[in-house]
């Protein structure tokens, strides 16, 4: 849950959550009530989280589309050349699964 992603450098816990996961520290009556107090710079402390968690997926999606730009530009480079053709040049067209192709389409089409 808290692996690394290669591609994106975030876990998928931080893209969601903003953060890393941690143990939850033991409740106490002190840290309820100074929780209580401190509720505006809570607030503050959240948007700033929200902030962050917002950079985070951008910088992530950004890291995706890089890693999307890259692969594609690899696998462009072992490809073959599109073939060239010209008005009434003569061409093959395989039809052999064109019939199970339509037929599995709609229910309302009949093969002919």
């Amino acid at each position: 849950m808290s692996t690394v992603n290669a591609s994106t450098g975030y876990s998928h816990f931080h893209l969601h959550l903003g953060r890393s996961p941690r143990l939850i520290p033991p409740l106490s009556p002190d840290k309820v009530q100074d929780a209580r107090n401190n509720f505006t710079a809570d607030v503050a402390n959240a948007l700033e989280a929200i902030v962050a968690l917002k950079t985070d997926v951008a910088d992530a999606h950004d890291a995706l589309m890089a890693a999307k730009i890259s692969q594609a530009q690899s696998a462009n480079t072992h490809r073959a050349a599109d073939p060239g053709f010209a008005v009434d040049d003569l061409v093959y067209l395989s039809t052999a699964h064109r019939r199970r192709e339509y037929l599995n389409g709609d229910n309302k089409r009949v093969g002919k």
